[in-house]
């Protein structure tokens, strides 16, 4: 479902709306970043290379991207589909920047949850927007501030959220990999089991499973230009790191996909299981119908009431010995046969 959210008068000032948490820090060159409160400054501070924007915006309406649109010379299409919910992961190409959609995951209350985020990377800046659920970006902070080795760019700050998101992957194919090790110990088990109960989660595992490989196989595609090199021609030496990153999500999608066919062999199983189970139903219903048949012959014959046998069979050991006796008689040769069969 693609949820908009109404237009809302652009504000007197160039502020960002309260009402959802979103910062904007500015670098200059090497030296440490400061707030910026006012988003008119931007597009000013932008014509130095030496700065560096990075805007962060949770859940913006219609006036916040409108003051994006012009502050950073954004194209209406690429603001179109960072408003738009449930967009698909992707990479564009637009003139003097790029339109990254990535969705982050992760688990909560036992579901998973997407969080989709929008990138505008330019040459000196950097917008992220998460819709909603609004993503955590603490530990992108912290590894972003942390000076390291990642240089203060776009491409760095593009690399520190990339490895950030794909790092988050790894716990959420561990959590579904257990999930499956607790529904094949539920398949396998010996005891009384509800069949459809099982189906409906085999069904909601699968389904999460395709939303979670529609998050993570698109991130090797996203980060072909930049093993390319297309972001940084310069060399700068992040190729190295974006190679790291694609390697993890390489790594989460194979997971994934040895989960699925796992999960499908589990499924097989409990299909063959509840198939040799109504078999073994049906032969011991078969096992009681052949029984009861010879004892159904046996009093069918005696109850026809020949004259000979009301002349003849006519004391009580005659109806032990020969009616009752041919009756357990016939069990027993039945139940002695069966189990030279192995039936039992």
């Amino acid at each position: 479902m693609i949820v908009t959210r109404p237009a809302r008068p652009v504000p007197e000032t160039n502020a960002i709306s309260e009402e959802h948490e979103s910062r904007c820090m500015i670098f200059h060159g090497a030296g440490s970043g400061r707030a910026l409160k006012d988003l008119g400054e931007i597009s000013e501070l932008l014509k130095d290379e030496h700065n560096f924007v990075w805007l962060d915006l949770a859940e913006p309406t219609q006036a916040d991207l409108a003051l994006l649109q012009e502050e950073f010379a954004l194209h209406p299409t690429a603001i179109e589909d960072a408003a738009l919910v449930h967009e698909r992961p992707k990479i564009e190409a637009y003139e003097g920047f790029r339109l990254v959609v990535l969705h982050a995951t992760t688990i909560e209350d036992g579901e998973l949850v997407l969080h989709e985020i929008a990138l505008f990377v330019g040459k000196n800046f950097l917008v992220m927007i998460r819709a909603h659920p609004v993503f955590p970006i603490e530990e992108i902070e912290r590894r972003w501030l942390a000076r390291g080795a990642i240089p203060h760019t776009s491409t760095g700050l593009l690399y520190v959220i990339l490895d950030v998101i794909v790092d988050g992957y790894h716990p959420v194919a561990s959590a579904y990999d257990e999930r499956l090790v607790s529904l094949e110990n539920k398949v396998l088990a010996r005891r009384e089991r509800d069949p459809e109960g099982i189906l409906r989660e085999v069904s909601a595992f699968k389904r999460d499973l395709v939303r979670l490989r529609h998050a993570v196989a698109p991130v090797r595609d996203i980060l072909a230009p930049m093993l390319r090199g297309e972001l940084e021609p310069d060399g700068s030496g992040m190729t190295t790191y974006f190679r790291d990153v694609h390697d993890h999500a390489l790594r989460v999608t194979e997971q994934i996909d040895s989960i699925r066919d796992l999960l499908n062999s589990t499924l097989d199983i409990h299909l063959s299981t509840e198939a040799h189970r109504q078999g073994e139903v049906s032969k011991q219903l078969t096992i009681i119908a052949t029984i009861f048949l010879p004892l159904a012959y046996i009093t069918g014959f005696f109850g026809q009431n020949f004259g000979w046998m009301v002349n003849h069979i006519d004391k009580a050991e005659h109806f032990w010995f020969v009616g009752v006796g041919t009756q357990l008689l016939a069990v027993v040769i039945l139940i002695g046969y069966f189990k030279r069969k192995g039936w039992f």
